[in-house]
């Protein structure tokens, strides 16, 4: 691990802790009638698990395979790779599970979080080098129609996915893409194209040139859970517990 991220792995446990202790769902609207809502909030005590707070780390109920499911962050917003977070939360704490299939049609962020939740379970072995985005640079191309925020969205979903196949695999060749695809965003993605969920952390704290991205996005997580409190609190807390695994994993 180089220096700079390093230094920031203190800060990142105690960011992700404080994360942890404020997460609470918002009250919200009653789901329509027949719809099924599984809350991320459940996943909390695998980050206090990752975070080393409780040994070992609790036992969780996982969302079913059933896509009907709606699996919700602390504001009841729904995306589709927070069902394959929970898979993978409960993936790298020993928890054995079936990998939920991606979708027809799944876009590149929902393809490479399916690979990864297919090596977790066992269906897939080694690094999937066949289904690594060629070139350099970022993950997938951008239509003119795709608004900045969305594509760097999708972005740092799929970098995510890569960065931690490449890791868990592991492939020199997966980790030389994945710094080419963070290095592009720390030289061209602006801050206000980004979120306070910190997507692809360890990513970024991989290599010293990048590790400014990740500075900028311990920012936006500190200036949200000042600002918004624990609705928004709860993806943060499992990313942060997530990174600070793998940065401090690698010491």
């Amino acid at each position: 691990m180089n220096a700079q991220a390093m230094a920031l792995c203190p800060l990142i446990h105690a960011l992700a802790l404080r994360a942890v202790e404020i997460a609470v769902d918002a009250p919200g609207h009653r789901p329509r009638s027949g719809t099924v809502v599984y809350r991320l909030s459940a996943l909390l005590p695998l980050a206090r698990g990752l975070l080393g707070v409780d040994h070992p780390p609790a036992l969780v109920e996982l969302p079913p395979l059933d896509s009907g499911v709606r699996v919700v962050d602390g504001r009841g917003h729904t995306r589709p790779v927070y069902r394959r977070l929970a898979w993978r939360l409960a993936a790298r704490q020993g928890h054995a599970a079936p990998a939920p299939p991606a979708r027809p049609g799944a876009d590149v962020a929902e393809r490479a979080w399916a690979l990864l939740n297919e090596v977790d379970a066992g269906r897939r072995a080694g690094f999937p080098r066949a289904e690594l985005p060629p070139g350099a640079g970022p993950l997938h191309p951008q239509a003119a129609d795709d608004a900045p925020d969305h594509w760097t969205y999708r972005e740092l979903l799929t970098l995510h996915a890569w960065y931690t196949l490449a890791c868990d695999a592991p492939s020199a060749e997966g980790l030389a893409r994945a710094h080419s695809a963070a290095l592009y965003h720390q030289q061209h993605t602006q801050p206000d194209y980004t979120t306070y969920q910190p997507w692809a952390l360890a990513a970024f704290l991989s290599r010293p040139e990048t590790v400014p991205f990740a500075e900028q996005q311990l920012h936006d997580v500190r200036h949200h859970l000042s600002v918004e409190g624990g609705p928004g609190a709860v993806v943060a807390a499992l990313l942060l517990a997530d990174a600070w695994a793998t940065t401090a994993g690698a010491r």
